[in-house]
């Protein structure tokens, strides 16, 4: 069983028996900048040792959830530095953020959540996240990056024209990425109940 099972995703086999370190830190959270170029998206997932067609497939599960609007506020108001928005985003979406997301909060106002994903309000499992990257709706900047390479913006467009081919794809990568940096030998332990570190 997966999430994505249960929002009406594909089930995919997650392994028994995977060692869990002993410790956790938030400083080791590793996510790449929502404003990534192409070639950096390429390279952070590569180094990680996935490839182009996992970072397609696995950048889709922004089909659902949320973000914070100071992770689009440069997109919005200052692209690369140019104090103008984004010239590819399309006007209306660009709007419509632009209302939800103010330049500027007032002191004491919290940083808005937003959808990344409008067109999917009950976070379902969809393919509408790639028909929103080929109209130029996406929110996040990385997304929309999947347009600038050839065989990314070619599989974008299988995806949003065959959710079927995107759930095979998607259950692959994600058994993919759920066998890297795996803990073997003395390192880590196979948990006796996954809530607690073992006495």
């Amino acid at each position: 069983m997966s999430w994505s099972s249960l929002s009406g995703g594909p089930s995919y086999p997650v392994f028994l028996g995977r060692r869990d370190g002993r410790k956790s830190d938030a400083a080791w959270v590793d996510l790449p900048s929502p404003s990534i170029s192409w070639e950096s998206a390429l390279k952070y997932f590569t180094d990680k040792g996935l490839n182009l067609q996992d970072m397609v497939t696995l950048l889709g599960g922004h089909m659902m959830g949320r973000t914070r609007c100071s992770n689009i506020l440069d997109r919005l108001y200052d692209f690369n530095k140019t104090g103008k928005p984004d010239p590819t985003m399309e006007p209306t979406t660009l709007s419509i953020l632009q209302k939800q997301c103010p330049k500027k909060v007032k002191l004491g106002q919290p940083n808005p959540l937003i959808n990344l994903n409008p067109d999917n309000p009950t976070h379902k499992f969809t393919n509408s996240y790639y028909s929103r990257v080929l109209a130029s709706k996406s929110v996040l900047g990385v997304d929309q990056q999947l347009l600038y390479g050839t065989d990314t913006h070619d599989l974008t467009d299988e995806y949003a024209n065959g959710l079927e081919d995107f759930k095979g794809g998607f259950a692959y990568s994600m058994s993919r990425m759920g066998g890297l940096k795996v803990l073997t030998g003395k390192n880590g332990e196979i948990r006796k109940n996954c809530h607690v570190v073992n006495k």
